[in-house]
């Protein structure tokens, strides 16, 4: 099984140090802060290096990020350690952390664990331990095609989602990064790009197959596109690898 405790437990304990540094770096600029902001209003207080409570809060800062620094430096050891590890190592553009934060929302991309829940009369359901497919998996998050509409799903207000928003994130992030490492300007061309990786040639491919099947989409909309079908082949390899496992 994929799924790893550890890792998971790192991935969730970073994420609390994340926010809390990111909160605490606010709080300290809102203290700091003299200019107003863009709409004329000022809302900091002004207060200098010196005051007690800019000194306090800039030591918890600077604790926090040493914290989060070494939390990231222990779920980077407990990516290379996981069954995982190796497949991650050898995708250009696929961070250490990124892909353990992913796997962290995922857990195992291939199996589904034996659970227990309860139904909506509060019947206790079984449901036993089965592979799933990839579809499943893209489903899961929320890559999947909206049956009604025939595009791409998007939450509804009212509706609540039956996917995970945090694996379609991770896998976002994980896709951006690994065209970013794979896209290059072509040497006898400027106007021209080409791929040197497998993720950055599905990313230019589906550009391509757009800019045909669909003249009318803005370039952002092309982008968004082929990202998300980036983050399918990443999700899709994963579940291979996985499944090789």
């Amino acid at each position: 099984n994929m799924s790893d405790m550890i890792l998971n437990t790192l991935a969730a304990t970073l994420d609390d140090i994340e926010g809390m540094r990111k909160a605490t770096a606010n709080r300290l600029r809102i203290l700091k802060a003299s200019e107003p902001d863009a709409d004329g209003v000022i809302r900091g207080m002004g207060l200098g290096d010196g005051h007690y409570s800019v000194m306090a809060l800039q030591q918890t800062l600077e604790d926090l990020e040493y914290i989060e620094k070494h939390t990231v430096k222990d779920l980077q050891t407990a990516m290379k350690q996981h069954p995982l590890g190796e497949w991650v190592k050898s995708q250009k553009g696929v961070g250490e952390k990124t892909a353990a934060r992913l796997l962290a929302a995922v857990g195992d991309p291939y199996w589904i664990d034996e659970a227990e829940f309860e139904d909506d009369e509060g019947n206790v359901v079984h449901r036993p331990a089965r592979a799933r497919t990839v579809s499943e998996l893209w489903a899961y998050a929320g890559l999947h095609v909206d049956r009604s509409t025939s595009s791409a799903v998007r939450r509804k207000k009212g509706v609540q989602s039956n996917w995970k928003t945090e694996i379609k994130t991770r896998a976002y992030l994980i896709a951006e990064a690994c065209v970013k490492a794979g896209v290059r300007k072509d040497p006898e061309d400027d106007e021209k790009r080409i791929a040197t990786t497998k993720y950055a040639k599905v990313y230019l491919d589906r550009r391509a197959h757009t800019a045909y099947t669909h003249p009318e989409w803005t370039p952002g909309h092309s982008h968004n596109d082929a990202m998300r079908i980036v983050s399918k082949e990443l999700l899709k390899d994963m579940w291979v690898a996985s499944k090789a496992l």
